[in-house]
């Protein structure tokens, strides 16, 4: 069988899929083509994101694109300074001048040194943007049983079991909203009842 579908791809498969990048686990039959599954896989998780996607997952988006824009910029910088200091070179004078550093014909071993000194506040201000980062689940298999326990809560809530390991994004999703439907009304109440 091939997921293709939210409706029946199971939760914990998708969670492993996002964890582990591993899309072959989106059939279980063997001689199905990667790149059919590719196919499947890309417009399914386009769906899964602009369906259940949060706010969280767009600022993480944001601040991981500008983490990487900032250490290529940092890299480009530190290997102009670098060649340089062996070779002036119009071109890669015209980058450091368009990143906004000033380079003289008088002071120019002082400005590379300069620039390479102020080029290290990007490495503090790239450990910044890491630091709103949610911390990544060390074992990918922590996913997986996180997805479980979650499970098991809602199940709990509900008062009903379901097979954790079947239950679609669909499903998961919709129980979703009831467990949090079920928790503001016995919190409505509590408030109520003080």
């Amino acid at each position: 069988m091939i997921y293709n579908s939210l409706r029946k791809l199971p939760m914990v498969t998708c969670v492993e899929i996002i964890d582990t990048n591993n899309i072959s686990l989106l059939s279980d039959e063997d001689d199905v083509p990667i790149d059919e599954l590719i196919e499947i896989w890309f417009p399914l998780f386009e769906e899964y994101k602009e369906k259940y996607g949060s706010k969280d997952n767009k600022k993480i988006f944001n601040l991981s694109r500008e983490i990487e824009y900032l250490k290529q910029k940092h890299f480009l910088i530190k290997c102009a300074v670098d060649a340089l200091r062996f070779d002036k070179n119009d071109e890669v004078i015209k980058m450091l001048l368009d990143f906004g550093y000033k380079l003289s014909d008088e002071n120019y071993i002082e400005d590379l040194n300069r620039i390479e000194r102020e080029s290290s506040g990007i490495i503090l201000k790239i450990k910044m943007f890491e630091d709103q980062l949610p911390k990544e689940i060390e074992n990918k298999e922590d996913a997986v049983s996180s997805i479980i326990n979650v499970m098991a809560g809602y199940s709990s809530i509900l008062g009903y079991d379901f097979d954790f390991y079947t239950i679609s994004v669909e499903k998961f999703h919709a129980l979703e909203k009831q467990v949090k439907n079920k928790i503001a009304i016995i919190e409505k109440q509590n408030t109520k009842s003080k």
